[in-house]
């Protein structure tokens, strides 16, 4: 399933990496070519990896998995906030804050001394206190409150985190890769893709490029929980995937049609099987009362006078009936 037409990754410069000087040797198989010493990502990895990491996503969402948006470069702060808000799952944009996930007990608790000077300023208590400590109050808010707003209704680990930039969000995804948390990243050029389980090569320093790469790992989210979706395919890619998905259509039609035939082809083999079974007792049956009669009737001759034996033998055409005893006739009778 195409989850990105080519045309908005084109239109997005998904596909500008870095200068060749600053490239990663490992983003080798990711990479097209390089013009004016820039180097070219090969967008149909990028469209392949989108719709990988997309499935993925689903999967986790589906499983009511909470997803944890990490975007602290200004490229991505917007793009992060945007497509956590849009879903209601967490963020960072701001500052990675050591122990985020390993020290999490830690962080709660900074997450409640938000909640308790919030407190302070709605009861009044402010009022009661020297405008100095006021005012270094308000700054301690400002501060835990630009860190940690997008991660406030974070009551537990995420069951994922996406990450722009792994060389910028380094420390993010060592924390991760302690508690088995696995990592889907926006991966450019000079970037080791190894450092995240998803890889999504693709241009981490253009806003748009950052945008839609993470606007497509939300949709999967999204289309889960009924939030809203956003269309990332053109009428072209939708005509293409209307006729795949009718030829897949046919395709399974045609072989539950094949099935049906192997069921019914098995069910008339059985049938005659059965069949051939019942004939064979019926015989052994028929054959065991003939028997069973021919012993009756054998029994009935030795009864038989010499002048009834005679009569049977001119009916049975016996030749020289006539001239014969009764032990012959007997005989001959049998």
């Amino acid at each position: 399933m195409t989850v990105v037409s080519m045309n908005y990754l084109l239109e997005a410069g998904v596909h500008f990496g870095h200068q060749k000087r600053r490239w990663n040797p490992k983003m080798r198989e990711y990479i097209f070519t390089s013009r004016d010493d820039i180097y070219i990502i090969d967008l149909q990895k990028t469209s392949q990896k989108i719709d990988e990491a997309y499935n993925a996503m689903k999967e986790i969402a589906e499983a009511e998995g909470k997803v944890l948006f990490v975007g602290t470069k200004k490229q991505a702060q917007e793009a992060a906030e945007e497509c956590a808000t849009r879903t209601n799952m967490y963020f960072v944009n701001e500052r990675w804050l050591g122990g985020t996930l390993t020290n999490f007990k830690t962080i709660r608790s900074r997450i409640k001394r938000l909640e308790e000077i919030e407190t302070m300023e709605n009861d009044g208590t402010f009022d009661l206190l020297p405008k100095k400590e006021v005012i270094k109050i308000k700054k301690e808010y400002d501060k835990l409150n630009k860190n940690l707003r997008g991660i406030r209704e974070m009551k537990k680990l995420p069951n994922a985190i996406v990450i722009v930039d792994p060389r910028k969000e380094e420390n993010a995804i060592k924390e991760a890769r302690i508690l088995n948390i696995p990592v889907f990243g926006i991966v450019d050029t000079n970037c080791d893709p190894d450092m995240v389980d998803y890889v999504i090569p693709g241009n981490d320093d253009a806003v748009r490029s950052v945008k839609l790469m993470l606007g497509a790992l939300t949709n999967a989210i999204a289309e889960v929980n009924g939030n809203e979706v956003i269309d990332y395919l053109t009428e072209e890619d939708k005509n293409k995937l209307d006729k795949k998905a009718k030829k897949q259509e046919i395709k399974e039609e045609i072989e539950y049609i094949k099935e049906s035939v192997k069921d019914k082809k098995e069910e008339i083999k059985e049938t005659i099987k059965e069949n051939i079974k019942s004939t064979k007792k019926d015989i052994k049956e028929a054959k065991k009362e003939v028997v069973e009669d021919l012993k009756d009737v054998m029994k009935d001759i030795k009864d038989m006078t010499l002048t009834e034996l005679k009569e049977m033998a001119k009916i049975k055409g016996i030749k020289g009936y006539s001239k014969l005893k009764k032990d012959e006739l007997l005989e001959v009778l049998k």
